[in-house]
Parts: C-alpha cells; sequence; structure tokens
C-alpha cells in the first residue's frame, strides 16, 4: 500500500490520463527552476557594478587625463570638487598642469585616490583658504589653454591612446591670439578621437559664449552657476535616476516566482 502511494499519491483510476500532464508539469518545473538560477546569478551581478560610477565624469571604456588651468586668474573651488569627483569614484586618469606653459604632473592611468593629496592646495566650496601654499606660485602666470591641450594630446599619443577624454579645468581667460591656437588644438585633439569636457571657472556669459565658439560640442561637466556641482551630463539623465538594469532584472526575478506559485502550487485533494 505505502509503494502505490508513493507513486501515484492522487487516487485515481485513470493513472495513464494523467503522465503527459505529468511529464509537462516536470519540464515547466525544471525550466523555471533554472530560469530562477540565472535570474538570481545576474541580479547579483548587475548589483555588483552598480555604485558611484553610474555617471563617472570620464566615460566608461575612455582613457582620462585631467588638464588643470593654474594661470593667476583661475578660482580653486571647482578644481577640488573635480578632483574630489574623481577620487570618490577612483577614476584613472593623468594630470597636465598649465599656465604659460604645461607640463605632466601624474601619469596616464593613476588612480583617483591619489590625486587626494592635491587637495590640500586648493580651497574648498565654502571658500575657506587651503591648509597649505601650493607649489605653483612662481609657475602662475597667464592662460595658455592651447600649451595644455598640446601636452595632453602628446601624452595620449605617447601611451597609444586612442579612446581618450580630456577633462579641461580653465577660466577660458585668454587672449584674442590664444583663441586661435585653442581651436587649432582642439581640432587635432578631436581628430585623433579625443573627447573634450570641460569644467568651466566662473563662468560669466561672455566666457561661456567664447567657450561654446571654440569647444562647440564639448560636454560641460558644470551648469552655469559658479556655485553648481561638478558632475557628468549622464547624471542629469533619466538613465542616472536609479539603476534601471538592476530594477529590471529583479522585477523579471519576482514575475518568474510569481509564475512559479502560480502554475506550480501544491495539488490539493478535498474529501
Amino acid at each position: 500500500m505505502s509503494s502505490r502511494s508513493a507513486v501515484s499519491p492522487v487516487p485515481t483510476t485513470e493513472p495513464r490520463r494523467l503522465r503527459r500532464a505529468g511529464r509537462r508539469t516536470s519540464v515547466l518545473r525544471v525550466a523555471l527552476a533554472v530560469a530562477l538560477l540565472v535570474t538570481l546569478a545576474g541580479t547579483f551581478l548587475v548589483a555588483r557594478g552598480e555604485g558611484v560610477r553610474r555617471a563617472p565624469l570620464v566615460p566608461s571604456g575612455k582613457t582620462g587625463i585631467l588638464v588643470l588651468d593654474l594661470s593667476a586668474s583661475t578660482s580653486e573651488s571647482a578644481f577640488a570638487q573635480t578632483i574630489q569627483k574623481l577620487a570618490d569614484a577612483d577614476e584613472r586618469v593623468g594630470l597636465i598642469a598649465f599656465s604659460d606653459a604645461a607640463y605632466e604632473l601624474l601619469p596616464i592611468g593613476t588612480p583617483g585616490r591619489e590625486l587626494l593629496p592635491l587637495l590640500r592646495y586648493f580651497s574648498t566650496e565654502n571658500g575657506n583658504q587651503p591648509p597649505a601654499q601650493h607649489p605653483w606660485v612662481d609657475f602662475r602666470a597667464g592662460t595658455r589653454v592651447s600649451e595644455g591641450i598640446r601636452v595632453a594630446r602628446e601624452t595620449l599619443a605617447r601611451e597609444g591612446v586612442d579612446n581618450g577624454s580630456l577633462i579641461l579645468v580653465s577660466d577660458f581667460e585668454i587672449l584674442p591670439d590664444e583663441i586661435q591656437r585653442v581651436a587649432e588644438q582642439v581640432a587635432l585633439v578631436r581628430g585623433d578621437g579625443i573627447e573634450v569636457r570641460l569644467v568651466p571657472l566662473q563662468p560669466t556669459p561672455e566666457r561661456r559664449a567664447r567657450v561654446d565658439a571654440i569647444l562647440g560640442g564639448a560636454a560641460v561637466l558644470r551648469e552655469k552657476s559658479e556655485n553648481a556641482p561638478v558632475r557628468a551630463p549622464e547624471a542629469r539623465s533619466l538613465a542616472s535616476a536609479a539603476p534601471w538594469a538592476f530594477v529590471g532584472i529583479a522585477g523579471l526575478l519576482v514575475l518568474l516566482l510569481a509564475l512559479n506559485e502560480r502554475l506550480l502550487p501544491r495539488l490539493e485533494v478535498r474529501q
């Protein structure tokens, strides 16, 4: 009696008619189990990939290089914002400093956290004075944006980078003859496939118009207000409002669980 109960727990006089349904139920159960395991693994992987790099200053897949305008006319608060943003995401970048001349301060591929020691030289967002005097006192003079872009381009070329992204932090307080030189360097950079992104300092309407004329189409990482935060343009889009990939795959997991409960419930036999 116990053996028959193990084979056919539901009393019936026609067990053969239930075999097809039994096989279909078994296949469906296995298929749903596999789908649930795959979706659960996908949810875990997507969750690990979410975080502060959802909208990085350096686009994913690009090699970044930060070009800082250390001329005498610049305001330093945006320096701290930009450096802190790169450090928080630990983005790998090189660093070029320029005034009348330009030089490579850190090599390409430097982890963002290595930029943090520079914060002690720059004032913060609330206007506090930096705790240490920076070593560029004698270096600071005029603004040769073209020199900063040129050295950044040569640095990327020397390292064999063909997917670079240049983050330029400058007030664009330049003389008329410099405008043409900057335009020429920007054309060369874009010809090499290097993207230009800009963090404008003291973005007055006159300077913004000058920047738009020279860097038309460049991504601007700061709104028109001087107190606006430094952030990637992707951070302002709907795509970055939530981790949509995680939400989607988590929703699929819930749907499969509900489908499993709906199609494969325990069969209740009433007396």
